[in-house]
């Protein structure tokens, strides 16, 4: 990877993702925004892109702009997805297909958009938001479990196929970070003040992680410093996945 420092950062209106734009801006990094929402806080990044990961076309001008913005691409974290649950009884139909085109399909979408971008660079960082749901199993999770499994699968495929072209495929899979993402997860035991009486405790470090923690982890994986890294499903839970599944 060269030692420029040109990202885009997908889902980074609020919570983890601004964090990490937080992150790489002190990093000195060239950064813009992609969101459906407008960011709640002036995030200081060098433009914003309204963008629905899953209509190809807000995608595609997201990854052009900021190309044509910086003249060229190093890094793109995409941090947006969503989170649907129930089991094979329980699920909503439409709720699954949803997963699929948001944590799915449109990371393969931006996988082809990004790739030549980064090759032309000489090689480059892609990052997925995947979850520890992707990694160990747990039940009531299935919309959500098995597309975030299907994205740390196509990580891998990603790193293998393009290593040779300088690019790195990594995933973040985060367990029980404090954001308002978890809130439907936090609804299966009775709302977030009751999952604070039950689950941090189980928690090996027993505690929630924090946003600027996954942040400045989002930095390092991006960077240079990270350049013999890459097909990796990376967790950061606090060692909740040493007792897999036991707090899902």
């Amino acid at each position: 990877m060269n030692n420029t420092k040109r990202a885009l950062v997908i889902g980074g209106a609020g919570g983890m993702g601004a964090a990490g734009v937080a992150a790489l801006l002190k990093d000195g990094w060239q950064v813009t925004v992609a969101d459906r929402a407008e960011p709640e806080d002036n995030l200081g990044a060098a433009a914003f892109f309204k963008t629905d990961v899953s209509n190809d076309e807000e995608l595609a001008e997201a990854v052009d702009g900021t190309v044509k913005l910086f003249g060229g691409l190093d890094a793109v974290w995409n941090n947006a997805g969503v989170c649907l649950l129930g089991n094979a009884e329980t699920m909503k139909v439409e709720d699954f297909d949803k997963s699929y085109a948001v944590n799915v399909r449109a990371n393969a979408i931006l996988a082809r958009l990004v790739v030549p971008h980064l090759r032309n660079a000489g090689g480059g960082s892609i990052l997925f938001t995947a979850s520890g749901a992707g990694v160990f199993i747990a039940p009531g999770v299935l919309p959500y479990g098995v597309t975030k499994a299907a994205l740390v699968a196509m990580t891998r495929h990603l790193a293998l196929e393009y290593g040779k072209c300088g690019i790195r495929v990594n995933a973040l899979c985060p367990g029980w970070i404090d954001t308002q993402f978890n809130t439907p997860s936090w609804e299966l035991f009775g709302g977030r003040e009751a999952f604070l009486e039950k689950v941090p405790a189980s928690i090996p470090l027993g505690r929630m992680g924090t946003v600027e923690e996954m942040g400045e982890f989002v930095r390092f994986i991006l960077s240079p410093e990270a350049k013999f890294m890459t097909g990796q499903a990376l967790t950061m839970d606090g060692g909740e996945s040493l007792r897999a599944g036991a707090t899902r």
